[in-house]
């Protein structure tokens, strides 16, 4: 038997509903009809905007380039996560620095809910000093202050019961909330608790001065505590159920309202506008449904770009508003100069490191249990903990002035800045964060899969950059992505140092009996070179599925492209809602922050209507 949500959503899907959500992939309900707003993507911006703006009796139609899988248990099931399946992943390929065509692809959402149908589903929060530097960057308004409230509303947090706390769990009721939409918990059962209480034990010998606490949403330290995910357990079914964006806004029982529509299966091409550039509604199409032919629909109070760092770029592209060089490249007149969008492309490029488990232990479920719950201990790890006292030859290192500068026209040069100064404010605002704050510049997150324990980390604040841009006026054509991964020598830094420790971490004491083979993979010796590690992760690394920046909030000048209300630059009644406004990578998993950046964005709106 479906549950509710499901069930519900079938109904929605077949048919509009006499009363609730319209949920349909059929274009005449959209074409040629006029809506209050409309809103591109049904991801976690899009459903969390609407939601509110819906919630206040404007209408809004949000248009889904993906289906609508509430019928799929990949996508409500936790534990059966559609990560790799067509069905809900984009795929997108991915280009070298040369531009040649990796064999590799870019996992992003692509179905009703977006990345939070298949993502990892990791939850905590960010820290007070990076969300405060949003406002030292050019966008008042945005701080802590501002921001915090929104993450505690959206939250409904299930606190660990007593089994759950013997076997690692922890909570401080301070940094979560308990009435809100979206569900965190921890799972039922807990996962490899026998591995994750070695794992504990053995992080400080491998990362001196490391704590392991309770929480990881208590950002007053820099710690290491075994992981919360965006799930709720259903006792009826004895399964941990997936509160995605779609589940908690959109398919809810009490979410359901006459002035939401939501067309899935149609991907926008761009944007029309009237003469002094004010947006007025967009143009639609369906490969599947409609063969290609496209349609219009009209919005009298404002459209919102809400298709994630990789969709709403390439939707201004392609209705003119970019740097003039991708523009002209693409065969795209240019309505709008702004040279920011595609731009400052950044994300964590994550490997990981394997040591093989002795024969003994492999069938002991409490070290290999092979379920699909990513990462049950995060550990977050500042470069005092990954070098000591040798921290001070990268400190200064990055406060150089010159090597500021270099950093900035490098990056200008490649196409991922806009200009020399915006690309050193945004360096800034990150080695800031690293030296003066000492927050986390890698992640490791501790996992187990069949005979083997493994160590997957990432550089948490890389300072590298990419960008993405259309090849083509084509709607149905996946952009070009350049991620640009390791090009700066500090992320390199970091990524070789986290790889030798988590090989310190395999040998510590606590794993004696545990590991056989610390070396297993990559097969590099103790005594291996900076090179041979560095050669390892250029063929290993891939992103985190952090993506953002590619519609940066900050300053025009600095190479911005929404201003401190998410507005575009030079237009009227257009705004971008997703994770490609944020201009520098934060120290969390993205939900938190992206759920209350959506709630923001939507009181601005209202506030605006």
């Amino acid at each position: 038997m479906l549950p509710w949500f499901a069930s519900l959503a079938l109904a929605l899907f077949s048919a509009p509903a006499a009363h609730g959500t319209c949920i349909t992939d059929k274009a005449a309900a959209a074409a040629d009809k006029i809506f209050d707003y409309i809103i591109v993507g049904a991801g976690l911006g899009g459903l969390t905007v609407g939601n509110k703006l819906s919630g206040k009796g404007f209408s809004v139609l949000i248009v889904e380039a993906g289906p609508d899988l509430s019928w799929n248990p990949e996508v409500f099931n936790a534990e059966d996560r559609v990560f790799q399946s067509a069905t809900c992943n984009w795929q997108y390929p991915v280009l070298a620095n040369n531009g040649s065509k990796l064999p590799s692809t870019i996992d992003s959402g692509a179905c009703i809910g977006g990345s939070t149908s298949i993502n990892g589903m990791v939850w905590y929060r960010p820290t007070k000093a990076e969300v405060d530097r949003l406002e030292t960057l050019g966008n008042p308004g945005w701080n802590w202050d501002s921001i915090s409230p929104h993450m505690k509303a959206i939250e409904r947090n299930h606190v660990p019961d007593e089994t759950q706390i013997a076997q690692g769990a922890g909570v401080d009721p301070a940094v979560h909330g308990y009435s809100g939409a979206v569900n965190t918990s921890f799972p039922t059962p807990m996962r490899i608790p026998k591995a994750v209480a070695l794992y504990k034990q053995a992080l400080p010998f491998a990362f001196s001065g490391l704590t392991v606490g309770s929480d990881l949403s208590n950002r007053t330290s820099v710690v290491s505590a075994s992981t919360s995910w965006t799930i709720w357990y259903d006792s009826a079914t004895g399964k941990n159920r997936r509160s995605s964006a779609a589940d908690a806004l959109l398919w809810s029982p009490d979410q359901q309202r006459d002035s939401l529509t939501v067309l899935a299966n149609h991907t926008v091409d761009r944007i029309l506008f009237s003469k002094d550039m004010t947006a007025t509604g967009v143009v639609f199409g369906s490969k599947s449904v409609t063969k290609g032919k496209m349609s219009r629909v009209y919005a009298k109070k404002g459209v919102v770009l809400s298709a994630g760092t990789f969709g709403s770029a390439p939707i201004l592209e392609r209705s003119g508003i970019g740097n003039a060089v991708a523009l002209k490249a693409a065969g795209v007149k240019q309505f709008l100069n702004l040279p920011g969008v595609g731009a400052n492309l950044n994300d964590q490029p994550g490997t990981s490191t394997s040591a093989l488990i002795a024969e003994a232990f492999r069938n002991d479920t409490s070290i290999v249990d092979g379920r699909n719950l990513f990462g049950p201990q995060i550990s977050l790890i500042n470069i005092d903990e990954i070098w000591g006292a040798s921290a001070s030859i990268y400190s200064n290192e990055l406060i150089s002035p010159s090597a500021l500068r270099s950093r900035a026209q490098a990056l200008v040069e490649a196409g991922a800045a806009a200009n020399i100064d915006g690309a050193e404010a945004i360096l800034n605002t990150t080695i800031s964060l690293i030296l003066q704050s000492r927050l986390p510049v890698a992640e490791l997150l501790a996992e187990s899969y069949p005979s083997v324990i493994s160590a997957i980390f990432w550089p948490l604040m890389p300072l590298s950059r990419g960008h993405v841009h259309i090849n083509s006026p084509d709607a149905f054509a996946p952009p070009a992505i350049m991620p640009r991964f390791l090009t700066d020598e500090f992320d390199q830094a970091v990524a070789i140092a986290v790889a030798r420790r988590t090989r310190d971490l395999f040998n510590a004491p606590p794993f004696k009996n545990v590991v056989a083979d610390a070396y297993l993979d990559p097969p590099i010796s103790r005594n291996g070179t900076d090179e041979e590690y560095l050669a390892w992760l250029s063929k290993t690394t891939s992103g985190a599925s952090h993506w953002i920046g590619t519609t940066a909030m900050m300053p025009k000048k600095l190479g911005g492209v929404v201003d401190e209300r998410l507005r575009v630059y030079g237009t009227k009644n257009l705004r971008v809602v997703d994770a490609g406004i944020l201009p520098f990578q934060i120290t969390s998993h993205t939900m938190s922050m992206l759920y209350a950046v959506a709630s923001r964005a939507a009181s601005l709106i209202l506030a605006d209507a």
